[in-house]
Order: C-alpha cells, then structure tokens, then sequence
C-alpha cells in the first residue's frame, strides 16, 4: 500500500510539473505577442500631434491635440490634406482647410475636426489618410487619421482593432494574455484533480 501510495504521488508530481511547462510556454508566447504589437501601438501615440480617436468614417469626429515641443502663445496653423499612403512624419502635398489656434500657457493646443466633404475640395469615395499638417514659427509637425470607407482601411494602416490612442489599443492583445493564463490554470487544477481521484480510487 506505502509502494502504491508513493508511486501515485510521483506520478502526480510528474503530470503536474508538465502542466507547469506548458504553462510557463503559454505565458511566454503571449508575452511575446504582446511585445510584438506595442512597439507600433506606442509609436503611433507618441505621434504628436495627438489624434483621438486615430479612425473613422464620413461623419466621424476626431480630435487634435498639440502636447509637447509648442511654446506658449505662438500661433499653430493646422492644414488637412489627403494621401493614399501612409506619410508617415513627412507630408509636401496640398493642404486645405487651414485653421489657426494659440498655445495655450500649458504649451499644449487642441482644434476639433468633422470628416465631412466641406474637409476637402474631392468626394471622399476611397479609404485614405486624412494628413493634419500643424506648423508654428519654431515647429512643424505630421499626423494622420485614417480614414475609413465601409469598414475598409487603407492599405498601410495598421489592423482596425489596433487602431485608438490611450490604453485602449493594446487592450486586445493585455486579454488574449489573461485569457491564455486562466485556460492554462484551468486546466493544470483540472487535471491534478481528476489524477488525484483516480490515485485515490486505486489505493
């Protein structure tokens, strides 16, 4: 009986320590695929100006919001322009409804925006990028919104579900991670409970 007790002990010891393997695997691949997606997510946050939120439609609504490197007072001219790709932190197009806004004494600024076909001289008819192009006496500054045309990104913009500003856009992936985790446990409770009731019925 101690000879059986034993063995069923090292067997669970052995079943629960490849469960904890495979564990530890499952949170290192998440991990992995969540480093993987925030470098991007961050870079795109870090874009000043700011853009919030960083997609949408006809009809849509997005804010921009100068925060770092603008000096109290100075005059801010904001241009809209339109690209097919991406532009990145550069953009030598045409520019048209061109707005003006003061720094405020905080250093930062913010100017509201509709996407509607008074944006643009052109009927919105195909996904792109709307450019907002902010340049003041000492600074200038490219960002883009992506403009969307029935659920359709242009091509060069990242995943719609990635897209958004704050601790909102990585939120997917932070629950793949959580989620990963819990059916991991799970299933490591779940199997050492059902070996130790067959060990038990042995004995």
């Amino acid at each position: 009986m101690l000879l059986s007790a034993t063995a069923g002990h090292d067997r669970i010891g052995v079943v629960v320590k490849s469960l904890l393997s495979l564990l530890a695997l499952a949170a290192v691949c998440a991990i992995a695929v969540l480093f993987s997606l925030l470098p991007g997510t961050l870079s795109a946050q870090e874009r000043d100006p700011l853009i919030s939120p960083s997609s949408g439609g006809t009809g849509s609504r997005f804010q921009i919001v100068g925060e770092t490197g603008w000096a109290w007072g100075e005059t801010v001219t904001i241009g809209i322009g339109f690209s097919d790709a991406d532009p990145g932190e550069q953009y030598s197009g045409t520019l048209y409804h061109e707005r003006q806004v003061t720094v405020l004494r905080d250093g930062t600024w913010s100017f509201p925006i509709v996407v509607n076909q008074e944006l643009v001289p052109f009927p919105l008819l195909r996904p792109g990028f709307i450019v907002v192009k902010a340049t003041s006496a000492t600074r200038t500054a490219v960002n883009s919104y992506v403009y969307t045309v029935e659920g359709r990104a242009p091509l060069g913009a990242p995943p719609l579900a990635s897209l958004g500003s704050g601790p909102g856009a990585p939120s997917g992936v932070v629950a793949l991670t959580l989620a990963l985790f819990a059916a991991a446990t799970g299933a490591l409770v779940a199997a050492s409970g059902g070996i130790r009731r067959r060990i038990g019925a042995g004995a």
